[in-house]
């Protein structure tokens, strides 16, 4: 696996400073090494063609590890964002924190383990795949309405509705998970969110609890017959049915006043 791009750097930094090393003991009297044969060497190591595969080696492989972190980014950015977008509109309103991005990330990581990386991996493909056909820039929306988005979002949904089949039991787990203030939190098995350590447990109660699965599942006891079938044939349940018995249990939480 690569190293991130500062890592590599000192690498690249730590090699020069070594070989300049080298230098300075081999021209060294008595184990000292005066000023002036210490700049000779650092000029000569700033034009010496001897250091140009060093040079040609670091170039490439820099650029190998910014690939690596746009593959990254957008993995991240792409499943990411297909979990947040029904959410968006709660976060914009600050109705819910947006600190608690990172643990629903978590959350839903728990209820899939390593598939985790597959789904992200599909999700990033699939916007690469539409930036590519739109001259380099990804129209979010469109991205969001392509069936094979919906169907790895309606694969999460429909695992987060069966894994409150319990409901109580797993609504007691889901609180403390959400209510956990970590410093970096995991979307996949090699990319983690970070954010500062605030000490404090995040808002996250009965409301907030509502709110996040009212707007998490409500819309897919209304979707259209069309994404209605998609749903059906993605995870083979209706989705009027099993996101109408979620909400009957979730209605007990409903705020007073929204």
């Amino acid at each position: 696996m690569l190293n991130r791009g500062p890592d590599y750097l000192r690498q690249m930094a730590n090699k020069l400073l070594e070989a300049l090393l080298q230098g300075a003991t081999m021209h060294a009297k008595d184990g000292v090494v005066s000023q002036q044969t210490l700049r000779q060497l650092i000029e000569a190591m700033k034009t010496s063609p001897d250091y140009d595969h060093y040079y040609r080696a670091s170039y490439d492989g820099l650029i190998k590890v910014i690939e690596e972190d746009q593959r990254r980014g957008a993995r991240v950015n792409a499943f990411g964002r297909l979990l947040v977008q029904p959410l968006d509109r709660l976060f914009a309103q600050e109705k819910l924190d947006r600190r608690l991005i990172g643990n629903y990330f978590f959350f839903v990581r728990s209820l899939f383990g390593d598939e985790v990386d597959v789904m992200a991996d599909e999700a990033a493909a699939l916007a690469e795949e539409l930036r590519s056909q739109s001259s380099g820039k990804l129209d979010w929306n469109a991205y969001y309405a392509d069936p094979r988005a919906k169907r790895i979002f309606f694969k999460v949904v429909a695992r987060v509705i069966r894994a409150f089949r319990v409901f109580e039991t797993r609504r007691d787990w889901l609180m403390k998970v959400m209510q956990h203030d970590p410093t970096a939190v995991g979307i996949s098995s090699t990319v983690y969110v970070e954010r500062p350590f605030e000490g404090a447990a995040l808002p996250f109660g009965d409301r907030e609890f509502y709110l996040l699965f009212d707007g998490l599942i409500r819309p897919i006891a209304k979707l259209p017959p069309e994404d209605a079938k998609l749903f059906e044939e993605t995870t083979g349940d209706d989705p009027a049915r099993v996101a109408g018995n979620f909400l009957s249990e979730l209605e007990q939480y409903r705020p007073v006043a929204l």
